[in-house]
Formats: C-alpha cells, structure tokens, sequence
C-alpha cells in the first residue's frame, strides 16, 4: 500500500494533475477578486500564486537550486503586493521568506538533501518562533482577521508561528517541516469552511479547494521526505 502510495505521489500524472487544476483555480479567484478591474497588483498577486504553487509543488520533489530561486522572485512579489495593500506585518514575513529562499539557493543543490533534525535547528526554532510572536504583538492588526471569534484569531495566530519555523525546517531540508505545513492547511480549513458558513468572502470555496490542494501536496512531501514506501 505505502509502495503504491509513494508511486503515484511521485509520478509526474499526479504533479500535472495537481498543477493545472492549481493554475485554474488561481485563474479563476483571480477573476472574481478583481471584477473586471486590472491593476498592477492584481497581475502581481496572480503571477505570485503562480510562482508560489509552482514553488511548494517543486519542494515537495526535493529540487533545491529552481524551486528556491523561484522562491526569491515569489517572496518579492509577495512582499511588494503586501506593501501596496498596507500589510506590514506580512511585509516582513515575505523579507524572512526572501532570505531563506536566498540562503537555499546559496546552499543547496539540484535536489535537496533531507537530514535529521539537531539541536541547532531546535534552538533556531525556538528563536524564530518568538520573533514570530513578536511580529504579531507589534504587527498583528495587519496579519490577524478583525472582529473575528477567539477561536479563529487563536487558529490564525498557530498558522502563522508554525508556518515561519516549518518555512525554515524545509529549506533546512528537514522532513518534520512539510509535517508542519500540513497541520497548518488542515486548520486552514476548517478556517475556509467557518469563512463559506458565515457568508463573508464570495471566493472562499475557491481558497478552500485551493487549501485543499496544499495539503495534498503537503502529504505528498511528507511521504516523499520521509521515504515511506520508497
């Protein structure tokens, strides 16, 4: 079972498959946020989800050297659109992105080599972690949803400080980070879902295929990384 699991994860069917339906999707929500209206941050927003797909799909394969420095370029584009919108708090997120894409494509090979954890990767957790909480104490009114339950600004707040230590455990070719990343869309989801039930963003359904979508990509590096039925 794990044998055939690990066949059809890794057969370029299944990244095809994956791919397009991600690129349609992103089309599609594309066209029902900006109404008819092109701007310069709709086409950068739209060709930073495509970049960001076409990144997390590579990773997921262990390309090292092309996934990272499409992650430059997508970090860029993140945080530029994050500066147009206002969003500092996000801004520096994408800055951290940028530097570990840098510090990947300085570092890495064609493929990535997946490694144990050690306890400097810990002790460097440990500190990204807090610096992530402290983004969101100085920074949090432009990352966290206003006017939401408590449950969901908790949900947020876990999102975002396991998605900054998982970023770093996975250019750090780590397997135990895409098990982070995994953890993070389940909630998501649930998150989507609590959006669709109270009515409030008309593409929701689109983002909640499209988490959906992650989280099977994040399965797929899970099994990939950690070789099971290899």
């Amino acid at each position: 079972m794990s044998k055939k699991l690990y066949q059809v994860l890794n057969s370029r069917l299944w990244d095809t498959i994956w791919i397009i339906s991600g690129i349609i999707l992103v089309v599609i929500s594309t066209i029902l946020s900006s109404k008819g209206h092109l701007s310069l941050t709709t086409v950068t927003s739209f060709m930073g989800s495509i970049i960001g797909m076409t990144v997390v799909l590579l990773l997921a394969n262990q390309t090292g050297k092309l996934a990272t420095g499409l992650g430059i370029i997508g970090a860029l584009l993140d945080t530029f659109n994050n500066y147009k919108f206002g969003l500092s708090g996000m801004m520096l997120v994408g800055i951290y992105a940028f530097f570990l894409y840098t510090k990947g494509f300085l570092t890495m090979g064609k493929q990535i080599e997946v490694t144990k954890v050690t306890k400097s990767n810990l002790y460097i957790s440990a500190v990204i972690a807090i610096g992530g909480g402290l983004i969101l104490y100085f920074f949090g009114s432009t990352i966290l949803p206003a006017n939401a339950p408590t449950w969901v600004i908790s949900a947020n707040i876990l999102v975002f400080i396991i998605q900054v230590v998982s970023q770093y455990l996975m250019v750090e070719g780590k397997a135990i980070g895409w098990v982070g990343f995994c953890v993070i869309n389940i909630i998501n989801l649930f998150l989507q879902t609590y959006i669709i039930i109270s009515g409030n963003n008309p593409t929701a359904v689109i983002y909640l295929v499209m988490t959906f979508m992650f989280l099977l990509n994040s399965i797929k590096a899970v099994v990939l990384w950690f070789g099971y039925g290899e």
